[in-house]
């Protein structure tokens, strides 16, 4: 079942590339992130398919060691924050996570932010970092909250290839027990191809 999930997975990214190619400098990219226990794919494109300038929308399949699936989209819209080389973000982000246990599913809507900073332009280097948070109220099923927390580093590998690395802590408060679900608390590298 995973292998048939993969293969869906990237065949999806495949033809995103594909539909993305036809229109050059789209604005699209694809990500790959891989940790010692997770692997996730995400595709990123401009929101301006929409009718938002400067917004951006994401989708994401995160697959973890437990065979935790989680599928989430987001909606980020520029803020009046931005100065110079900073860019702050923020938005919904919408989660659907099948976990491990039978019978354990979770649906997410979440608020949060992205802040990006810019320290050298030639090389593409920056630093980054995502929170998001879903209160008991925007929660359902067996979680009572999610919380979503990320960092990294990226510099610029070719033209339109960029290297990552960082940390994420991803984790949801179960109902059964009040234990905790942690998906993800651990260092991770990538990278992003853009169309």
């Amino acid at each position: 079942m995973v292998n048939r999930l993969l293969s869906i997975a990237g065949l999806s990214l495949l033809a995103l590339y594909a539909h993305a190619q036809g229109d050059e400098e789209s604005g699209s990219a694809g990500e790959l992130a891989l940790s010692n226990d997770t692997l996730q794919l995400r595709y990123i494109t401009s929101g301006e398919r929409i009718g938002t300038e400067r917004s951006q929308l994401s989708g994401t399949f995160f697959l973890s060691e437990d065979r935790d699936i989680v599928l989430s989209a987001a909606w980020l819209l520029p803020t009046a924050l931005d100065i110079d080389r900073l860019t702050v973000s923020f938005g919904p982000q919408v989660y659907a996570a099948l976990l491990e246990e039978e019978n354990n599913d979770v649906m997410s809507i979440s608020l949060g932010a992205e802040v990006r900073y810019l320290l050298n332009r030639r090389l593409g280097l920056a630093v980054s970092g995502q929170a998001f948070y879903a209160p008991d109220i925007l929660t359902f099923g067996s979680a009572d909250s999610l919380t979503d927390l990320s960092a990294r580093v990226e510099i610029r590998a070719a033209p339109r290839l960029t290297a990552f690395g960082g940390m994420r802590w991803f984790e949801f408060d179960l109902t059964e027990g009040g234990g905790e679900r942690t998906l993800q608390e651990e260092l991770f590298a990538g990278v992003r191809y853009s169309f």
